[in-house]
C-alpha cells in the first residue's frame, strides 16, 4: 500500500474530530502525512496544517503495521499499540478524546 491509499484509509479510520492534530510517520519508508482533527471532520494531508508549532501527537510504525491499523480489525489500536509496533509521543490528550472508525 502506497502512502496515498494509507492516507485514504486513515480518513475513513479518524472519522471524527480530536480537537488535535497527529504526525503519522511510516518508518520503513520514510514518510509521513499529517491528520488535522481541530474540526468535525478530520482532514488527512501530506503537508504539516497551519498553526502546529509542535503541540502535536506524534504516531510512528512501519507500514505494514499502519496498513492493519487503518483496516476493521478489532482493537486494533491498542493491540498495534500494547505490542510496541506503534510508538505514540508528544501531546498524549489527544488519545483521550480519539474515537476511530470502522476502516
Amino acid at each position: 500500500m502506497g502512502l496515498d491509499e494509507l492516507m485514504a484509509a486513515a480518513r475513513t479510520f479518524f472519522s471524527k474530530g480530536f480537537a488535535g492534530v497527529i504526525r503519522v510517520e511510516v518508518t520503513d519508508r520514510s514518510q509521513s502525512f499529517w491528520v488535522d482533527g481541530r474540526e468535525r471532520e478530520p482532514l488527512v494531508q501530506a503537508g504539516s496544517p497551519p498553526g502546529v508549532a509542535g503541540g502535536f501527537c506524534l504516531w510512528r510504525a512501519e507500514g505494514l503495521t499502519l496498513e492493519r491499523l487503518f483496516t476493521n480489525e478489532q482493537r486494533r489500536l491498542e493491540s498495534a499499540f500494547i505490542s510496541s509496533r506503534l510508538k505514540i509521543s508528544g501531546d498524549m490528550s489527544v488519545m483521550a478524546r480519539l474515537e476511530v472508525g470502522n476502516g
